[in-house]
């Protein structure tokens, strides 16, 4: 039986010799930092910078990114900026040890108050975002650890403590010898071809509403609550908008209704993010009602095509809350992972739901010789604030992975892994690892297929001992939401097919979108078109690993290509803002980091040295 979790009472290494009775107890400080960092963490980066957020890739905004704008305003805040080492840490020991252990509405109180005043979001989302999370927030603290030493180097720097929550970790691979690579060989003419839709990111807003501002000042409009526009501006868009709004369910029972031009598909993939943005204010019954009314429309106008889906990080409330499943009790994700195998039950088998149920992935084989892997790439994800208490391969996951594929490397099968947050823009540990699981199985699997960011990339993968044999390539297609400034778009690959011997390898790929230009004009009607192939529109010889990493390259030094992919890139609809080279550079190394925080992987992209400022602009989603 795979392992599904790690001790209830296990947190992170820390230093020191602190007990199990010094984390129990919570200063009010303290817990005010941590939530009001939990919060920056949760909500929009265009929030946290307070600025309007674009089309266009914005920095990498991870965990250290984020806390060098915050610390600043903090230590402001709080009156720290004189602190001395010695000081800070005689004080946060005498909190964590003086202080009696305050309501949970009374951190909510204060965190509203901290939310405010570093303008985090406007005062009612703050409001609204605090009420949501202080709960789960709270119940995170007094299972995590931070000690005086940690709290002191998070607000001094590294001089004063060591903060490292997220700290390195392996997993273990099998002793059976890897083979010999094996590329996978053309498939015969007139051999079987398999068409598979792809849907990532419907992001269904339910309080849509036509008319209404899409550039108010919430994270999210076009909805009820945006009020209208100036009258010098005209107001949301009947089938979607070119702003931060997503999508009214008319749009995707329009997408599903016009596949047929685009199939017929033999089976699915989905992976994930349903509900809209509006996550300040989400219940249960929001993403549960979300989940079933999205469901029952896929399977309204698929009908027997098989589908396969991912759990997305917005699935959950509060967002990218995801819990290791030996959190039991009200604060499990047992409510949604219960709630989708019931809706899922005609799609996956008894096997497959026996995991969804407990953590939200599971294997099954679609047909002979293939077997597809569903990841809940949520247990990698910076943002999920669970893994705060052990981010050591959440729920066994990885671990379980690892005994799929040599399980179908024994059977002489080939593996598809889908999944919704791609693997580069993971927490680092969880990343690596994932990198040198794909190395070793480069002659098992077949096909990665992600989405999250809304944009159409890539990434590819190389042998770790040089970094320079391409053996796989992530794809990370759009989404269908329009969040944000982006046309609604899907995809579907072309893949070999089902026969003995296949390879079930990507073929090709094409993209469809509806322009919103077009289809917001006085009585049009929505149309369906594809935008573009994959291997004619960038001229592939195929649509292995080596032609994508070939592609990188080409576009370095071609600019035209490059704007041809920069315009596909947003589905058609690109900033106004021109791309010039940084801005190429930092795009082209995205699509070579396949693991995350690796700046040997672009090393190559910027010969004269200036690697490490492109790799700190990595484009990354703002909030998908």
């Amino acid at each position: 039986m795979p392992r599904h979790g790690v001790s209830p009472g296990q947190g992170h290494p820390r230093s020191g010799g602190e007990t199990e009775s010094d984390r129990s107890r919570g200063s009010p400080r303290l817990r005010l930092l941590w939530i009001g960092l939990a919060l920056a963490l949760a909500l929009p980066d265009s929030l946290v910078l307070w600025a309007p957020a674009g089309a266009h890739p914005l920095p990498s905004q991870s965990h250290p990114a984020r806390f060098g704008r915050l610390v600043p305003q903090l230590r402001n805040a709080f009156g720290w900026w004189n602190l001395t080492c010695p000081v800070c840490k005689g004080l946060f020991t005498a909190i964590d040890f003086g202080l009696k252990e305050p309501s949970v509405a009374w951190m909510g109180s204060m965190a509203t108050k901290l939310c405010k005043l570093l303008k985090i979001a406007p005062p009612t989302v703050c409001q609204s975002a605090v009420q949501l999370f202080e709960d789960d927030m709270v119940e995170v603290w007094t299972r995590s650890v931070l000690s005086p030493s940690e709290a002191c180097g998070l607000l001094l720097g590294n001089t004063c403590g060591h903060w490292d929550i997220f700290s390195s970790w392996n997993i273990s691979l099998p002793a059976v010898p890897k083979p010999s690579p094996q590329p996978p060989k053309p498939p015969a003419p007139g051999a079987p071809v398999s068409r598979i839709l792809f849907l990532t990111d419907l992001h269904w807003d339910h309080d849509y509403l036509e008319g209404t501002d899409p550039d108010c000042e919430n994270p999210l409009c076009c909805r009820q609550d945006s009020g209208l526009p100036p009258t010098s501006r005209p107001g949301a868009g009947y089938w979607g908008e070119y702003s931060k709004c997503d999508l009214p369910l008319r749009t995707l029972e329009s997408l599903l209704s016009g596949l047929g031009p685009a199939g017929p598909f033999d089976m699915v993939y989905w992976t994930g993010d349903i509900p809209a943005h509006n996550v300040w204010h989400q219940s249960r019954q929001d993403q549960l009602r979300a989940l079933t009314t999205v469901t029952a429309l896929v399977k309204k106008f698929l009908g027997p095509v098989p589908v396969y889906p991912a759990v997305g990080n917005h699935e959950s409330t509060p967002v990218n809350g995801f819990p290791p499943p030996f959190i039991e009790g009200n604060y499990s994700s047992s409510w949604l992972y219960g709630a989708m195998a019931k809706v899922w039950e005609s799609w996956l088998p008894a096997e497959a739901l026996h995991t969804l149920r407990i953590g939200g992935f599971y294997a099954l084989s679609p047909r002979p010789g293939l077997r597809l892997i569903s990841l809940n790439m949520n247990f990698c994800s910076r943002e999920n604030f669970w893994l705060l208490i052990n981010s050591t391969d959440p729920a066994g996951q990885l671990q379980w992975l690892v005994g799929e594929l040599q399980a179908a490397e024994d059977r002489g099968d080939k593996v598809h892994i889908i999944g919704h947050i791609p693997p580069g823009h993971c927490l680092k540990s969880w990343s690596w690892n994932y990198y040198r699981i794909v190395a070793r199985y480069e002659n098992t699997l077949a096909g990665q297929f992600f989405g999250h960011t809304h944009v159409d990339e890539f990434e590819v993968f190389y042998d770790e001992e040089t970094l320079s044999r391409p053996l796989s390539v992530a794809f990370l297609a759009p989404s269908a939401t329009t969040y944000i400034s982006l046309n609604p778009g899907y995809r579907v690959y072309q893949i070999d097919g089902n026969y003995p011997g296949s390879s079930h390898v990507v073929l090709d790929h094409e993209t469809y979108i509806l322009n919103l230009t077009q289809a917001n004009e006085p009585g049009a009607t929505p149309h369906w078109q594809r935008l573009y192939r994959a291997r004619e529109t960038y001229g592939l010889p195929n649509a292995l690993p080596a032609a994508w990493h070939d592609l990188v390259y080409r576009m370095r030094g071609d600019t035209q290509l490059f704007q041809t992919f920069w315009f596909l890139y947003h589905k058609g609809h690109p900033p106004s803002e021109p791309c010039g080279m940084p801005c190429r550079l930092t795009t082209l190394c995205a699509q070579l980091s396949a693991r995350s925080d690796s700046p040997a992987l672009c090393r190559h992209l910027v010969p004269d040295g200036g690697l490490p400022d492109v790799q700190s602009l990595q484009p990354r989603p703002p909030f998908c």
